[in-house]
This record gives structure tokens, C-alpha cells and sequence, in this order.
């Protein structure tokens, strides 16, 4: 699956240019780094990624982030911004009437827009109600037992398995742009010895106001990727997978949840084929309970638990879960389906129309039966686990998941079914299978004012083929914003240096799952 990347950086390259006009202009103000029209936190801290090597800039925002004028981009640069905001220092006298006429009528448009965004709000809570599309109130129907409110204050821990010299956890939040404290961040001393000997360290973060912790070395020679940080989130370490240019982390419960209880059931698939879906329940399972459990459905199920055929490790979704349950969450069931071999890709792509040009020399991906899938795990597996375990079959108690075409078959299977599910996880979806024309006419069957059109978050990196698939990506969301799609239910993220992969994939999986349940 490759598109035509000649073209589109040549197309990138003629975007990137068009800015140092505007810039040497005065449309842009000086610091104003993400190039949004205001000068804010959110500035400071791409400076300070930028600094940790874990964001590059282009050329142009390399002019705008060096704010103290000293022609060189660094932690100066932050505590200026930090201290101007602050009205303890004056901006740097760069700046003219025409920055600030520019500004005064951003922060206009904020306003406004702000104050549309409340409108509308309010005019969507004012139709909320307790029907689903079938006209049967969720008060009839077995839902799962009010789950307990975990506090968005937690411990989380780091175990030092590669003997850094020190450790440090810089917190930020990728919405506001604040961080908790400047690279390398906070310097940390609460320590514990494992059982193998070596250091974990701890702190207590406020997951309402950091979403996200690199944890370094304090000198620049070690730092891990961007972690998500959460609710279900608890212990860290480095991984196996890591490398040289980059270090990437592991998840545990670090306070003992008990792992759970993994099944393996073969099925008979309409295809004519036996077909594997494993089930996993937490440690604070009871079948015999009046109180039901959510439940998370996900393709490629051969992948989501800690798998030894997996190069990557494998999902580890249950991690998540025991991590939660580590901070006084309740246990979640979750789902795997299989696909794998030649049939994989024809099982996870939804015949909607025809395939991109050239697509289907990548894989069996014309004429998919992807309705087949769907079919099977809603009238199949669904009813078994509900039969067979303590599983809610209220709709807000139900996911669907998945990564790359498995990503795209959640998405159409969360779509088609949006009564049974109340979230979609399309991690690094599939969607360059299909043109705009092709998504747009089989979007425009849904309607998205319907107050049952579930939460989707879409996550996507930007190396390797993720960086094939990140404009696709973001294609999606805007068709589903320009469509009238809530955007409270949508949520998009990106990491600049991510892979295709299940290493990265587990680091968000937490963060889809805390906010699709939970938020």
C-alpha cells in the first residue's frame, strides 16, 4: 500500500515555502510556533519537544521558536515565552502593531468560536436520551454495574531496567501545550527495588492535566518515546524493542492486579473455515454476579495478548485493564478474533466500492468480505460471549478495536452496528484502500446528528507505513467533521515518531480505552 510519495513531497515542499512570505510579512507572531496566531504554552512546549528531539521543525518554525532573537533555538527561548505570559518580562521588541492587530482578531475568532462551541453543546445535550436506534430504552437492557469513578491522581512507576545514572519525568498535555515543568522535567528520588534488583521510580501525576510523560536520563543520552498517561495507566519500563535512536516502553500494573484468565474458543466461520477467538476475563471476574462487565471486541486477535509469535510483543490489551483495576477500576472483559495468513486481508476490508488504482497489488483486498467478518462477530461471537460469560449487552458497555486493515474493519464494523457499540479504536487504520469519492458516498448513509453514532479515535503515527497512512488518516476526520460528525466524539492523535506496529499501538490502547468508557 503505497501512494504516490513523489508527488505528495513535492506538493509538501511547495506548502512548506509559502509560510516565510506570510512570516517575513508579519502575519505570524514571533514564538508563535504552531502558527495558530497566538502566543501561548502550547508554543513553549513544541520548543521544549523540538529541544528532546522528539518533534523536528521545519525551517519556519525554527525562525519562529528562536523567541529571544539570539539565533539559536533552546530553553531560553521557553522561559522567555513562559515569563511574557506571566507579565513578568516584555516580549522581545520584534514585535509590531501588525502582530498584535493579528492577534486581537484571533483571539476574536476564539472568542466567537468558543462561544459557538457552548451553543452547540448545549443544543446536543438538550437532545440526549435514553433510546437506541431499535427504540428500546437502555433501562431495559442488562447494563454493566455503575463502575467505580477512578481518580485522575495516580502513581505511576518507572522501572530503571537500563541503570540510567538518573531519572526524570517530563509531564505535558498535547491539547494546552503545558507542561509541568521544563525539559528534562521533573528530577525524581522516590525509589523502590524489585525483585530483580533493580530501581522503580515513582510520582504522582494528575491524568486530567498531563496526558503524556517521556522519561529520561536528564543528560540527553537516554529518553523513551511519548507514553500516554491515563487512568488505566501504572508501570513502565524499556523494552525489548527498543534501540539506539529510540527507547521504547512497556506497561504492567505495577500495584498487583492479578492477571486474569485467557480462553481459546474455535469457531465455525461462515467461509466454510474453523476460525480462533480467545477471551480474556480479569481477576475480578464472577460469572455469577448480577453486575455485568464492558466488554472490548478486536480484530486480529492473535495479536492483542502477549503472543511469543508476535515480533513486537503483542498488543498486551490486557495490561491496560489490570493497570485500571491497580487504580480501583473494574475489570473488563476483551474479545480477540482471529485473522491470519492469505485470508487476512480479504476478511478485514468491506467491499463499499472500488479499491484506489493500484491497491490491489498489495493484497487480496478486491471484493473483500469484510460484511462476512462483521456478520460473524455480531451474530456469532457476540451472542456467544453474552451466553456464555457475564458480558453487558448494553450498547455504552461495548468497543470495537483494531489496528491497520484490522483498524479499518473496526471502523465499517462500529459503523454498520453503531446500536451495539458506543466507541471505535481505528489505530493506524487502512482507509487509503478507498478514494474520497468511495468513503464519501458510503459515509453519507449515516446519520451523524443521530445521537447513537459512536465515539471513534483514530490514532496514527507518522514513520514507515504509518507515514503512507497518516493523510488518510486525517482525511477521516474531516470528512466526518465537514459532515456534521459531533466533534466531542471524535478524537484524534498523532506521534510524530511512531511505527507500524503493536509496540506503539499498546501505548495508546489505555487512552482509547479510558476515554471511550469513561469520558
Amino acid at each position: 500500500m503505497r501512494r504516490v510519495l513523489p508527488i505528495i513531497l513535492s506538493v509538501a515542499l511547495v506548502l512548506m515555502s509559502a509560510p516565510a512570505f506570510a512570516f517575513s510579512s508579519g502575519a505570524y507572531k514571533n514564538g508563535d510556533v504552531n502558527m495558530d496566531g497566538l502566543l501561548s504554552l502550547k508554543d513553549a512546549t513544541l520548543i521544549q519537544l523540538a529541544i528532546a528531539k522528539l518533534r523536528a521543525l521545519n525551517d519556519i518554525e525554527k525562525r519562529l521558536a528562536d523567541y529571544n532573537l539570539d539565533k539559536d533555538v533552546n530553553m531560553s527561548d521557553v522561559t522567555k515565552i513562559q515569563r511574557v505570559l506571566a507579565l513578568l518580562d516584555e516580549a522581545p521588541a520584534e514585535l509590531n502593531s501588525e502582530n498584535e492587530k493579528n492577534a486581537e482578531e484571533t483571539d476574536l475568532n476564539n472568542s466567537t468560536d468558543s462561544a459557538l462551541d457552548e451553543t452547540d453543546t448545549q443544543q446536543h445535550s438538550a437532545y440526549q436520551s435514553d433510546t437506541d436506534t431499535s427504540g428500546i430504552s437502555v433501562s431495559d437492557v442488562e447494563k454493566a454495574a455503575s463502575y467505580p469513578d477512578v481518580d485522575s491522581k495516580i502513581d505511576i512507576y518507572f522501572t530503571n531496567n537500563q541503570n540510567w545514572s538518573n531519572v526524570y519525568f517530563f509531564l505535558y498535555n498535547t491539547e494546552t501545550g503545558e507542561a509541568e515543568k521544563e525539559w528534562p522535567g521533573v528530577r525524581v528520588v522516590k525509589t523502590a527495588t524489585n525483585s530483580y534488583g533493580e530501581k522503580v521510580y515513582s510520582m504522582t501525576v494528575d491524568t486530567s492535566k498531563y496526558d503524556r510523560v517521556v522519561f529520561n536520563d536528564g543528560a540527553g543520552l537516554n529518553q523513551t518515546a511519548n507514553v500516554s498517561l491515563n487512568r488505566a495507566s501504572s508501570g513502565f519500563y524499556i523494552s525489548d524493542c527498543s534501540n539506539l535512536k529510540l527507547q521504547l516502553v512497556g506497561t504492567y500494573a505495577y500495584n498487583g492486579a492479578n492477571s486474569g484468565k485467557l480462553e481459546e474458543i474455535n469457531m465455525d466461520y461462515p467461509m466454510g473455515y474453523k476460525k480462533k477467538v480467545w477471551i480474556w476475563t480479569p481477576a475480578d471476574y464472577d460469572p455469577k454476579s448480577s453486575d455485568k462487565y464492558k466488554t472490548i471486541y478486536m480484530t486480529d486477535g492473535q495479536n492483542i495478548f502477549n503472543f511469543e509469535n508476535v515480533a513486537y510483543g503483542g498488543w498486551k490489551a490486557s495490561d491496560a485493564v489490570e493497570s485500571l483495576m491497580s487504580n480501583g477500576g473494574r475489570g473488563i472483559i476483551i474479545v480477540g478474533i482471529e485473522s491470519v495468513g492469505t485470508k487476512r486481508d480479504t476478511e478485514l476490508t468491506p467491499d463499499i466500492g472500488e479499491l484506489q488504482n493500484g491497491m490491489e497489488v498489495y493484497g487480496n483486498y478486491k471484493n473483500g468480505k469484510g460484511k462476512e467478518f462483521s456478520d460473524f462477530v455480531v451474530n456469532t461471537v457476540i451472542p456467544y460471549v453474552r451466553s456464555n460469560y457475564n458480558s453487558s449487552a448494553a450498547r455504552e458497555d461495548n468497543l470495537i478495536a483494531g489496528s491497520s486493515s484490522g483498524g479499518l474493519e473496526a471502523f465499517y464494523i462500529g459503523m454498520e452496528h453503531h446500536d451495539k457499540f458506543c466507541a471505535i479504536g481505528a489505530l493506524s487504520p487502512a482507509f487509503i484502500l478507498f478514494g474520497d469519492t468511495v468513503w464519501k458516498n458510503y459515509l453519507k448513509s449515516f446519520d451523524f446528528e443521530s445521537e447513537n453514532m459512536p465515539k471513534i479515535y483514530i490514532y496514527d503515527g507518522k514513520v514507515g507505513l504509518d507515514e503512507e497512512l497518516y493523510p488518510f488518516a486525517v482525511d477521516m476526520k474531516n470528512r466526518l467533521l465537514e459532515g456534521g460528525y459531533d466533534k466531542n466524539k471524535i478524537k484524534f492523535v498523532e506521534e510524530e515518531k511512531a511505527e507500524h506496529n503493536e509496540a506503539w499501538w499498546r501505548l495508546v490502547f489505555s487512552e482509547f480505552m479510558d476515554w471511550a468508557l469513561f469520558d
